[in-house]
């Protein structure tokens, strides 16, 4: 094991060149700084010095502490707040199938994919960094999260069943699906959310009971509230009602409500994800 981080000093500690980043594993992510700046790039090691970067081509080196949250499948904004509520004074693994892992951020290695060291339990445990969804270090700011803010959820038995939940004030909510492009994902979803505080302000996954839209909410020209899509860092579409489609890119399938302001809104679709033919994957 290499030698604890040093995490005292400035944000950037050093700014160089690579020689070759070939030469370098990489795993890209969003970083979200202390500073509020996000910044994509590749995570290539940690040191003494603290958190090696490259950044369009060029390498920085990060003070760990002013890292926030290293997101390997998304774009470092609407962190989910059930996500979030766990974090405490420690940090946080979630996986790409769902799970929760509290404890210690220790280290990074490995060639490709990264190995994220990680000490849960007074365990130290490896992880493979493309079987992470986000490493939180510490908490975010609340103008990250989505869904933010109290709520109440609706009456029983109008939150969806399924093998999932797609809550309506969290955000993006990851499936732990990877698709690829043209496969036909299929999916069935049910269940009713709340868009604001008004009792009438309702929505299926086809989209809002009046009929409105958000303007600025992920896609507004379609209803607000509707069930919708994204594949890894792709731009989101609309999925409704619909009982299949085919995903338009590679990476992880993400769902959400289709909404402008997710904190005051509640209930959940339930939601329950497939291929149509998974077995096509074993002849590519």
């Amino acid at each position: 094991m290499k030698p604890l981080l040093n995490t005292t000093g400035a944000c950037v500690v050093a700014l160089t060149l690579f020689t070759s980043a070939s030469a370098f594993a990489q795993a890209p992510a969003t970083f979200l700084l202390r500073s509020g700046e996000r910044v994509r790039g590749d995570l290539i090691d940690t040191d003494a010095k603290g958190m090696l970067v490259t950044v369009n081509g060029q390498s920085q080196t990060w003070n760990v502490n002013d890292v926030v949250v290293i997101d390997f499948t998304g774009d470092a904004r609407n962190f989910p707040r059930n996500e979030v509520d766990l974090i405490g004074s420690g940090s946080l693994l979630v996986l790409t199938n769902g799970q929760t892992i509290q404890g210690r951020f220790k280290d990074v290695g490995g060639n490709r994919p990264k190995i994220i060291y990680f000490t849960t339990g007074g365990q130290d445990r490896n992880f493979l960094s493309n079987n992470i969804s986000r490493l939180y270090l510490a908490v975010p700011p609340d103008s990250t999260i989505g869904g933010g803010g109290s709520y109440q959820p609706l009456p029983p038995g109008q939150v969806g069943t399924g093998t999932m939940q797609v809550q309506a004030r969290d955000g993006w909510v990851s499936t732990g699906l990877q698709v690829r492009q043209g496969e036909v994902v299929t999916i069935s979803s049910n269940g009713e959310v709340r868009l604001s505080s008004d009792p009438s302000d309702t929505a299926t996954t086809a989209g809002s009971a009046k009929g409105r839209r958000a303007g600025g909410a992920p896609l507004p020209n379609e209803l607000a509230g509707a069930l919708i899509g994204r594949v890894g860092n792709g731009r989101p579409f609309g999925i409704g009602n619909q009982q299949s489609f085919p995903s338009p890119g590679d990476g992880m399938l993400y769902l959400s409500v289709n909404d402008d302001d997710l904190r005051d809104n509640s209930g959940a679709f339930g939601v329950t994800v497939g291929l149509q033919d998974p077995t096509r994957r074993n002849h590519r």
